[in-house]
C-alpha cells in the first residue's frame, strides 16, 4: 500500500502534499465533498455520489473542475496505485485560493482544488453505539447547506464533544422546530411499533445514498420523528456509506435485543 493522494490529477505522497493557505476551503470552509466505500477495487454507487456532488456545487455555485469520466479515471487510477481494494475514499473539492474576503470570486477567476484520498475501513462501521440527544446544537432544515455534503461540520464536532462528555460515541441531532434530523455523520432509522422509518428530508437529514437504497430495499417510510417517538423505538441504527451500527443506549434507555431483525436485514445488505 503506498501513502498517496491525487491533488488536482497530480500523485503526490501525502506526507508531501502542499495546499495553498489561502485556499476557500481552509479559511472559509466553502467547499463540498463524497465519501465512498471501495469493495473489491471499485467506488461503489459512484454515479449517485457524483451526481450528489453535482447538486451540491450547483448550491454553491461552484464550478467542479472535472467531468465524470475524467475523475472516474482518476479514482480509478488512484485505487489500483495504492492497492487498497476495500477502502473509504473521499473526494473533496474547494472554491480554491483566492484574495481575502468572503464574497466567492467570479466563477472565471476561481482555479477550484479537488482532492481524492484513500483510507481504510473505519474499524467501528458496524459496531453498537451509545448514544444521546444533542442539546449544545441543533440542524437547520432551512439552510441549503443540510442538502448537501459541505466540509464545515462544526455542529457535528460541538455535538459528539458533548455525547463523550457523558460516555457516548455519538448524538442525535434535532431541527430547529424540535425533530429529530440525524446523527453527526450518518442518516437515522428506526423501528416504531413495528414500521421501519426515517426523517424526511424536509426536516434536515442529509440525503444519504444508503438511506435510499435501505428505504428502497426494505419499504421503510419517511415520518418526522420527535424524541419522544425514539424513546419508544424498538430498534435505531444508522446508516452511512461504510455501514450500519445499531444504536445500543439512547439517552440512557437500552435497546435489546441488540443488533435487531431489521437492523440485522440493513447490515446484510451494507456489509
Amino acid at each position: 500500500m503506498t501513502d498517496l493522494i491525487d491533488i488536482n490529477g497530480a500523485l503526490v505522497e501525502g506526507r508531501s502534499a502542499r495546499l495553498d493557505p489561502m485556499d476557500r476551503g481552509f479559511t472559509l470552509g466553502d467547499a463540498i465533498f463524497e465519501s465512498l466505500r471501495v469493495r473489491d477495487g471499485r467506488p461503489e454507487f459512484a454515479a449517485e455520489h457524483l451526481a450528489r456532488l453535482e447538486a451540491a456545487a450547483r448550491v454553491l455555485a461552484l464550478v467542479l473542475p472535472f467531468g465524470e469520466d475524467h475523475v472516474m479515471d482518476r479514482i480509478d487510477r488512484l485505487i489500483a496505485t495504492s492497492g487498497m481494494a476495500d477502502a473509504a475514499l473521499r473526494l473533496t473539492v474547494s472554491r480554491g485560493p483566492a484574495a481575502r474576503g468572503v464574497a466567492a470570486p467570479p466563477a472565471e477567476h476561481c482555479r477550484p482544488t479537488a482532492v481524492i484520498s484513500l483510507h481504510p475501513l473505519p474499524p467501528a462501521r458496524n459496531a453498537a453505539v451509545a448514544a444521546v440527544t444533542a442539546t449544545v446544537t441543533r440542524r437547520n432544515e432551512h439552510s441549503p447547506v443540510s442538502r448537501i455534503k459541505a466540509t464545515p461540520y462544526l455542529d457535528s464536532i460541538i455535538a459528539l464533544e458533548e455525547a463523550r462528555s457523558k460516555g457516548a460515541r455519538d448524538a442525535v441531532l434535532l431541527n430547529t422546530a424540535g425533530r429529530v434530523a440525524s446523527a453527526c455523520y450518518a442518516n437515522l432509522f428506526a423501528v416504531i411499533d413495528g414500521d421501519l422509518v426515517t426523517p424526511p428530508l424536509d426536516d434536515g437529514p442529509l440525503p444519504g445514498i444508503t438511506r435510499a437504497h435501505l428505504l428502497a430495499a426494505l419499504g421503510g417510510a419517511e415520518r418526522s420523528l420527535t424524541p419522544e417517538d425514539l424513546a419508544h423505538a424498538s430498534e435505531i441504527f444508522l446508516t452511512n456509506s461504510f455501514g450500519v451500527r445499531p444504536v445500543a443506549v439512547l439517552d440512557g434507555r437500552m435497546l435489546t435485543p441488540l443488533p435487531g431483525a431489521m437492523t440485522q436485514k440493513a447490515q446484510a445488505l451494507v456489509g
